[in-house]
Order: structure tokens, then sequence, then C-alpha cells
């Protein structure tokens, strides 16, 4: 997921933030929103009254640049959002392959113990026939 931001988002939370691990969407939503943060209590800063000399007032370009982040940091977790929902989907539809799966081979198991039973059942009727032509036999060589 961190090669797939986009180069903006990544070059201005490393601006912001240094090297934040950028494996989960917290830390990719958090940096844009702490560097937005800063930005704006420095403005604040400067526009409350002098007890002390204030600091300067924030450049324009921070401001809109801290926007930018957030804006991509925003987009970036409405994509991620769709994919996780697909990957729920997903996830839904794998459970459901599954209990249909073993229903189906319950269905199977129980035909093949059908099957065993009449096969089962036929070999005995087979032998009894077979012993039934060898008695015709032997009585048919008797009678003679």
């Amino acid at each position: 997921m961190a090669n797939n931001l986009p180069t903006g988002l990544s070059h201005s939370m490393q601006q912001t933030c240094g090297t934040l691990p950028t494996n989960s969407m917290t830390h990719l939503l958090l940096g844009p929103l702490n560097h937005l943060n800063s930005v704006a209590q420095l403005l604040f800063q400067s526009l409350s009254p002098p007890h002390t000399k204030p600091p300067p007032p924030p450049a324009i370009a921070a401001l809109a640049n801290a926007d930018a982040a957030l804006a991509e940091a925003i987009q970036l977790a409405h994509i991620h959002q769709k994919k996780q929902q697909r990957i729920e989907a997903l996830k839904a539809e794998v459970l459901s392959l599954e209990a249909s799966w073993r229903t189906v081979m319950m269905q199977l198991e129980e035909g093949r113990r059908d099957l065993e039973a009449i096969i089962s059942e036929g070999d005995v009727r087979l032998d009894a026939i077979e012993q039934a032509k060898a008695g015709t036999a032997v009585h048919g060589y008797l009678r003679s």
C-alpha cells in the first residue's frame, strides 16, 4: 500500500512528519492532520495579542500545502474504504462457497455410502445366483 501513495502525499508527509510508518491508514491520515494543526497553531499565535514578539504568520503556501496533503489523504482513505468493502464482500462470498462446498461434500459422502450398500446387496444377490446355478447344475447331473 505504501507504494501506491500519490507522489505529493508521500512527499508532503515526509516533509511534515518525518518518516511515518505507512502501513496503516491511521498514520496516513494523522500526518496531514498534524501538519495542518501545527500550521493553524502558528497562524493563531501570530494573530494573538503580543505579550512577547509573536512568530511570523505561516506562508499561504504552507496552508495550501497542508490542505492539499489532507485532501490527498482523504482521497486515499476513500479508496482504501472501497477496497476494504470489496475485501469484506469477497470474504463473505468465500464463506458462502465454503458452506456450499461442505454441503456438496456431505451429499457426496452420503451418496457413496448408499452406493456401497447397493453394491454390497448386489454382491450378495450375485453370490446367491451363483450358488443357485451351481445347485441346479449339481441337481441336473444327479437326475440323469
